[in-house]
């Protein structure tokens, strides 16, 4: 769905962004069913806001070429970024990532006459103006091929300025896109021996479960007309982003708290379990279904190293998508109750514990599952503290705050490392005015009873 951009919002300059010519083969990687699965999933998007006390003509003339000629040789190694999803030639259902030679990233240059600072805090903001910071991948071509990824920078003279990127889910995950933007970073920064390990292409070892494949295409012509609706309809008019933040001292006493009071004296409460749980909690109190209302918690679990022992381990540098789907289920006065918190992360930590023994297990099943419990507003998690992305500095120092625009699925979270001390996590949400305002009460509460002790 293509929008306008708001007023305060001006288009400078769109270029287009490839490899250096003949540095990059053309190449299809073929879809495998981790792919297949997000191919009317829409794009993933990032904003990093970063302070840049100079003029619009200082950074177009002083920066920007630095920026863009390191965009071409980051692309030289992430080449597939640049290219297009497609169906496989002569093939009905066989869809691949294919890069030729010419194929570009469009980037946007863009300038804002609104506040960097209030746009750029972790209070609740208009979720439209922080989505107009994010670029729009191209409508896809006349013969279907759809591009996968968009970058736009735009400025505030004299005050910061915002990068952003959108990558269609289907090309790669989290993982992969993060690596390729601390790739571009670690290049245009001049610290380029810091780069990650370049990405690893190789897609022969990875399985295909119960024919997940087929099956995942064969549920897709429900999405296609589906998913667009549903996402306008999960947007109000009032939606706006926040974030609040566990830190490393309350993620602390939380496990303390869960592993203390949990009936299996084996469990072991992780930050990532206590994130979840606190984060499902406190919506689930936000919003206050009836005490028997099923309320549900969907998350990633990264299969990079975990495909054992049947298939090789993929390293971490594999390019594509390589998470798997974990569901996890209760009654919302549970949740609600003195120890709702131990519940949820007793169920959070069982699913994550099925995962890592059995991660492929009812893989064919995953996106089903999904769209069983979608209009049921599930809580839903993206981004993942390990990819620290406050640690992509483009020589303009760490960013002050990074959003998800993409979280658009009311109910969705994002989590990400704290940029404010190590071992924190910073939870992003996009909702209606009051809910939100709910949800941030409720948290606020719970943790002002936390730090009493």
């Amino acid at each position: 769905m293509t929008t306008s951009p708001p007023s305060e919002l001006r288009i400078l300059e769109t270029y287009r962004i490839g490899p250096p010519p003949g540095s990059a083969p053309e190449s299809s990687l073929p879809f495998t069913f981790f792919d297949i699965a997000w191919l009317y999933s829409g794009p993933v998007q990032r904003v990093f806001f970063y302070r840049f006390p100079h003029s619009a003509s200082h950074f177009m003339e002083s920066v920007f070429p630095t920026l863009k000629s390191a965009l071409a040789l980051t692309l030289r190694d992430f080449y597939p970024l640049a290219g297009k999803v497609r169906l496989a030639p002569g093939s009905q259902s066989q869809y691949e990532l294919h890069y030729a030679e010419g194929d570009c990233v469009p980037f946007v240059v863009a300038e804002h006459d609104g506040d960097f600072d209030d746009l750029s805090g972790c209070h609740p903001r208009e979720y439209t103006r922080v989505r107009s910071l994010a670029p729009q991948i191209p409508e896809p071509t006349d013969d279907g091929q759809r591009p996968v990824m968009a970058l736009q920078v735009t400025l505030f003279p004299d005050k910061g300025l915002t990068l952003a990127v959108a990558v269609h889910h289907s090309a790669c995950d989290g993982s992969s896109s993060t690596r390729f933007l601390s790739s571009w970073a670690c290049r245009a920064s001049g610290f380029e021996k810091e780069a990650p390990a370049p990405p690893y292409f190789d897609r022969s070892s990875v399985p295909d479960p119960n024919e997940a494949y087929s099956k995942f295409f064969s549920g897709h012509a429900a999405d296609a007309r589906n998913v667009e609706s549903m996402r306008v309809q999960f947007v109000p008019p009032d939606a706006v982003i926040g974030t609040v933040t566990l830190t490393a001292d309350d993620l602390g006493k939380l496990k303390a708290t869960i592993s203390s009071e949990a009936k299996n004296a084996s469990f072991r409460c992780s930050n990532i379990v206590a994130t979840y749980a606190y984060a499902w909690v406190s919506l689930v109190k936000a919003r206050a279904p009836s005490a028997e209302t099923t309320v549900h918690l969907a998350f990633p679990g990264n299969c990079r190293g975990r495909l054992q022992p049947a298939q090789p381990a993929l390293p971490a540098e594999y390019f594509g998508n390589c998470i798997g789907g974990n569901f996890a289920e209760a009654k919302a006065g549970d949740l609600a109750g003195e120890d709702g918190v131990v519940v949820a992360a007793r169920i959070a930590g069982e699913a994550i514990e099925q995962f890592k023994a059995e991660p492929l297990r009812d893989a064919d099943k995953w996106p089903e599952k999904y769209r069983a419990i979608a209009m049921q507003r599930p809580l839903a998690v993206s981004g993942s503290p390990g990819f620290k992305v406050y640690n992509v500095d483009f020589g303009w120092g760490r960013p002050v705050k990074v959003d998800m625009p993409s979280i658009v699925w009311i109910g969705t979270i994002s989590v990400a490392d704290s940029r404010d001390e190590s071992g924190g996590v910073e939870i992003g949400l996009v909702a209606p005015k009051a809910e939100m305002d709910q949800f941030v009460a409720h948290f606020s509460y719970g943790l002002k009873l936390l730090r009493k002790f």
